[in-house]
């Protein structure tokens, strides 16, 4: 039976969109298929920033793909012509022996990057933003900043279409079914004969990989976008990120965009030209299905009461406020691999918050599993098979 496609991805976001880019290179005859429009407000690839960086504390192995995804951003930005990174810097800081920081300082030892540490004499020079005890410790990676997933899923996307993949808008997938010779994707519409496939769903996975759902759990998360207060200028700020140890959730920001416009359509102040501010974290579980639910006063107030403590220049008003997704694996790591008991359907979950930095690194590694059946990307760590109590452990 000839098949229709090389390849079928679903999904259009972080992954799916590097991934659709990846297969094209490749030559391959390539599908997306998206449930809603590319960087919807949905998900998890909207917000106008995310962090990008390199001296890793959660893991010192994610390194060589977070190198080899800023390259590919870079790559992007020229075939494009989209800016897509602004390197302002990145600091963490934290109390004594704060794992965030001896973890960031170990990663750049281990691998050779420029990360300076920082004492809280230097922190206060340096970063007057913020506010420090005397007992402050702090990393600095200067080699870092942020991406804009909105534009970088659309250059993504684009630079695929310019080389024959398609993408279809509005497709459900209801079912993926491999046999001997290939795999069936059932949607609405109805059915794609491929020789591979890539799930990249975000928060959708666990209804197309079922077997998944005991280790994803999707949560809302609330972001916002603030104003300094009065003669405080915040252009030069770099991204952040604070331990507040272990009984609170740590609290990040994102340095303003010098490249947003000054204005949207309707005439109101772009939010990204301010900082951007969030919690790491939540407990607060959606049901993509149905939507997170609108921001509320409370969660503004509970947001505002955190990061005013830690950076009292940003005691200004909310700008404005969003919610995105984290779909959340149990030991917060990614799950990349293929389904158990399949070879020809591969899949990247579980990004818990962490992975849009990395996604140029997962599309490719994903596409050569689908196309070539291995790749020299070092995604070993994170295997499914490490959860030996979990039911797709192959």
């Amino acid at each position: 039976m000839s098949h229709s496609w090389d390849l079928v991805v679903i999904g259009a976001g972080a992954v799916g969109s590097a991934a659709l880019r990846a297969a094209s290179e490749c030559g391959a005859k390539a599908l997306c298929l998206e449930l809603h429009a590319p960087a919807h407000a949905r998900g998890s690839s909207h917000g106008h920033s995310r962090i990008f960086r390199h001296a890793y504390f959660e893991h010192p192995d994610y390194v060589p793909l977070l190198r080899h995804s800023t390259a590919r951003f870079e790559s992007l930005e020229r075939e494009s012509g989209v800016a897509l990174l602004h390197r302002c810097g990145m600091l963490v800081a934290g109390p004594p022996g704060s794992e965030v920081v001896a973890g960031s300082l170990e990663s750049g030892r281990r691998w050779d990057l420029a990360v300076e540490a920082l004492d809280a004499q230097a922190l206060r020079a340096r970063f007057p933003w913020f506010a420090y005890p005397d007992d402050a410790v702090g990393a600095f990676e200067a080699n870092a900043g942020l991406v804009r997933p909105e534009a970088a899923v659309h250059a993504a996307l684009g630079a695929a279409r310019s080389r024959g993949a398609e993408l279809r808008i509005g497709a459900r997938v209801r079912a993926i079914v491999e046999d001997s010779t290939g795999v069936w994707v059932e949607t609405d519409a109805g059915r794609e004969r491929t020789n591979a496939v890539i799930v990249a769903a975000g928060a959708w996975t666990p209804q197309l990989l079922p077997e998944l759902a005991p280790l994803l759990t999707v949560t809302r998360q609330v972001q916002a976008w603030v104003a300094t207060v009065a003669g405080i200028d915040a252009r030069a700020m770099p991204c952040w990120l604070v331990d507040r140890g272990p009984s609170e959730r740590a609290l990040y920001g994102l340095a303003p965009d010098p490249a947003a416009p000054t204005s949207t359509a309707d005439g109101s102040s772009s939010p990204a030209r301010h900082p951007k501010v969030g919690l790491h974290g939540s407990s607060d579980v959606v049901d993509p299905e149905l939507g997170a639910a609108p921001v509320a006063d409370t969660d503004l107030e509970r947001l505002q009461s955190a990061y005013r403590a830690v950076a009292p220049a940003l005691a200004g008003r909310v700008v404005a406020a969003a919610t995105c997704l984290y779909t959340m694996s149990p030991d917060g790591h990614f799950l990349v691999g293929a389904r158990r008991g399949a070879r020809r359907i591969h899949f990247a979950a579980g990004l818990s918050g962490h992975g849009f930095k990395l996604a140029p690194a997962l599309g490719d590694a994903l596409v050569d599993l689908a196309l070539r059946s291995r790749t020299d990307l070092p995604i070993d760590f994170l295997a499914p098979a490490r959860f030996r109590d979990a039911s797709l452990v192959r």
